[in-house]
């Protein structure tokens, strides 16, 4: 990973700026900013039973990474656009650069910063409502390597449970006791802090940890993914931890059985099925060829409770370790009809059956595609694989039975490429560097829509929102809808 099982017992300490009294008071050292009023109302939260369902509907939200933690990245309420996209608002000046991906619900696009600052804006026009400053992010100096600056604060992408009005947001901190992440809920009613949980574990080194992957929800938990730095430097392990969304009670924890290595760490994050199960990919592990395998370059399946069930790993894993080919570069997508379908850095796509992954050598099909860092979309019966290094985006057809086969191939016309998301019957795909969001026919692989962004330089594997007719896209220092 080169870019960045067990149960621990009990309450963890508060910690850095976010430390709260109890679980239902506001944070002292929390900053939070009011910038207009507002008169949302929610329903009595409750901790939910079981995972909350976000699939397809009429209501107009994006409430995680993909849109729903199958991760297939499609806004399914869209009907197909037949003209370009106009632009509709661009935010004022945020404090630091967006890494995770917009959400939105009840009205409102939700962003955050790596310097550690949560913002509402108003999906009508942008506006900040409220924001709410979390703590000091860590300086990238403070850290033994990596590819974030100056701040590293809130890099993955948030999750709302829109059941019980909360937003979590994983923030690394920086204080006198040194560098800490936390998961923190904000009430999306008042606005305000719920509770905050430390997320670092026994005997590791907060300072090699990053949390990049985005959050998930399954069976009451919040999930965080745990990975290391771009460099892989230090000593670092691909960890999950799940935290309950009251904020109380034991914490529930995975660690990737390698000796050193074996990141969670895709930005697209881990993904639930129906019935809570957890699936993570792994980056590469410590063992060499001829050593024992060690859960690198692997799709994972974990219990509610983040226990082992299953593993798959490419024949090639002691290979791909050594030559740093992460399986885990993308998350895995739940493609609803009992199969898994994976792609990373060794440049080849895997059709897997959930419901038995098949340990090493066991996929159901593979197909040589390209080197994919970031995330994937799944619009049936087609599968998009991002190809970092060629500035393209490939389709995979899925099927029929356990097949995998090429369909068309987009190239971007300004040689830059991101993470794909399907709105309106189209793709839609960011060049970070050109600053460009490009729109490409479902159909025929051909550019429909070339857009200018005003968000400053995306970060690297940005991909937009897609909610209420409109494409949001967050950048370097601002946030811009296009409907």
């Amino acid at each position: 990973m080169r870019t960045g099982a067990g149960r621990v017992a009990g309450l963890l300490a508060a910690v850095a700026s976010v430390v709260l009294a109890d679980c239902s008071s506001a944070t002292t050292g929390t900053s939070h900013r009011e910038r207009s009023s507002t008169t949302a109302t929610s329903p009595t939260p409750t901790t939910p039973a079981s995972t909350p369902a976000i699939t397809a509907g009429s209501t107009p939200t994006w409430l995680t990474y993909g849109g729903n933690f199958a991760r297939t990245a499609v806004d399914a309420t869209d009907p197909a656009r037949t003209a370009a996209p106009r632009a509709l608002w661009t935010s004022p000046a945020l404090d630091g650069a967006v890494y995770g991906e917009p959400l939105v619900s009840g009205g409102t696009v939700y962003v955050a910063t790596e310097h550690d600052t949560v913002y509402a804006l108003t999906a009508s026009r942008g506006e900040v409502v409220w924001s709410l400053h979390l703590g000091s992010p860590a300086s990238a100096g403070a850290l033994p390597c990596g590819d974030i600056t100056p701040d590293v604060g809130i890099t993955s992408t948030m999750v709302i449970d829109a059941a019980t009005q909360t937003l979590f947001a994983s923030a690394e901190t920086s204080s006198g006791a040194g560098l800490a992440h936390v998961l923190v809920a904000i009430d999306l009613t008042t606005h305000r802090v719920r509770w905050s949980r430390s997320l670092d574990q026994p005997g590791w080194s907060s300072a090699a940890q990053l949390q990049r992957t985005a959050l998930a929800i399954a069976s009451g938990d919040v999930l965080a993914g745990f990975g290391g730095h771009y460099g892989d430097c230090g000593s670092y392990h691909g960890w999950v931890v799940g935290v309950p969304e009251s904020g109380s009670g034991t914490l529930e924890v995975y660690r990737v059985p390698s000796a050193n290595e074996g990141a969670v760490w895709a930005p697209s994050g881990v993904a639930v099925d129906g019935s809570g199960d957890v699936y993570v990919a792994t980056g590469n592990g410590g063992a060499r060829p001829g050593q024992a395998f060690d859960h690198g370059n692997s799709v994972i399946e974990l219990s509610p409770q983040l226990a082992e069930r299953q593993y798959f790993a490419p024949s090639s894993w002691a290979q791909d370790n050594a030559s740093d080919a992460d399986l885990g570069s993308t998350s895995p997508v739940l493609l609803g009809d009992g199969e898994v379908f994976e792609v990373g850095k060794s440049a080849t796509a895997y059709l897997l059956g959930a419901s038995a992954l098949g340990g090493i050598g066991g996929q159901q099909a593979s197909l040589r595609t390209c080197n994919s860092r970031g995330g994937s979309a799944y619009l049936a019966p087609d599968a998009y694989v991002v190809c970092s290094d060629d500035a393209q985006v490939e389709q995979v057809r899925v099927g029929p039975g356990t097949t995998l086969a090429h369909g068309w191939t987009w190239t971007s016309p300004t040689g830059g490429v991101g993470s794909p998301t399907i709105a309106g019957g189209v793709l839609w795909s960011i060049d970070a560097g050109a600053q460009k969001l490009y729109g490409v026919d479902l159909g025929t692989g051909t550019t429909r829509y070339a857009l200018n962004l005003g968000t400053g330089t995306p970060t690297h594997f940005a991909a937009p929102a897609a909610a209420a007719g409109m494409i949001v896209v967050a950048g370097s220092r601002a946030v811009e809808a296009f409907g």
